[in-house]
């Protein structure tokens, strides 16, 4: 089995999902906890899958799992969101989230150089890496520097929703498409070990079915966050 860091980063995840929650008000802690208990029964049936082998069967195999896959959690909070009170909700915690808060989080993607150290290894597959790990470990570091923007209210509003715009499109295109393209299959391209069978292993399977979109869907809140706030200081525009 792999070491990874993929659990801890969803505990945090889901902590601090409920700490945005908490600070909104108690409809919005009761909002995230339902979403999070959601990702959480998501989490148990994806890694069952994966320590069961079932992911790995041809039945599954034949449905080209890399290409939805990662958009289950997405779904799961969609379906979540069809009511229109949780939609409010969402709109009350993401007008009181801290526009920093909402890009630190994203700093923990620089953990995704541990992506280049398996490759480095030949545990974890060059394809992938190439296609969504450096993107992704780019993207948490620029993390850093627009933290400090956003802690001192520099940072344009606008900027800052496409900078969480790109953090969605760096991942979610090609990403889905690293992991049909390694997996057996008519999309198959590469079939060298590792391939990117080995991401519906555990622990790993929690990259791509949970902790990466959960990344993802933060962007969005981001953005969403970013696009409700107004301006800190003279001369930052709305």
């Amino acid at each position: 089995m792999m070491v990874s860091t993929l659990p801890i980063l969803f505990v945090v995840q889901i902590a601090f999902g409920l700490l945005l929650g908490f600070r909104a008000s108690p409809a919005g802690l009761r909002a995230v906890a339902g979403i999070a208990a959601a990702l959480s029964v998501w989490a148990g049936v994806s890694a069952w899958l994966a320590l069961s082998g079932t992911y790995n069967s041809g039945l599954v195999l034949s449905l080209m799992p890399g290409l939805w896959l990662p958009a289950v959690p997405f779904v799961l909070v969609g379906f979540i969101l069809l009511s229109r009170s949780l939609r409010q909700t969402l709109s009350e915690i993401a007008g009181n989230a801290p526009a920093h808060w909402l890009v630190a989080i994203q700093t923990l993607r620089i953990l995704a150089i541990g992506t280049l150290i398996k490759t480095a290894q030949g545990t974890f597959p060059l394809e992938v890496l190439l296609s969504i790990g450096l993107t992704d470990l780019a993207f948490g570091f620029s993390a850093l520097p627009v933290f400090v923007l956003a802690r001192k209210g520099r940072i344009h509003k606008d900027a800052l929703v496409l900078w969480h715009l790109v953090g969605i499109a760096l991942i979610l295109v090609p990403g889905m498409l690293a992991l049909q393209t390694g997996l057996p299959g008519p999309m198959q391209m590469f079939d060298r070990f590792p391939t990117s069978a080995v991401m519906l292993d555990w622990p790993m399977v929690l990259g791509p079915t949970l902790v990466v979109p959960i990344f993802l869907l933060l962007n969005l809140l981001g953005a969403l966050a970013a696009r409700r706030a107004a301006p800190r200081h003279k001369g930052i525009a709305s």
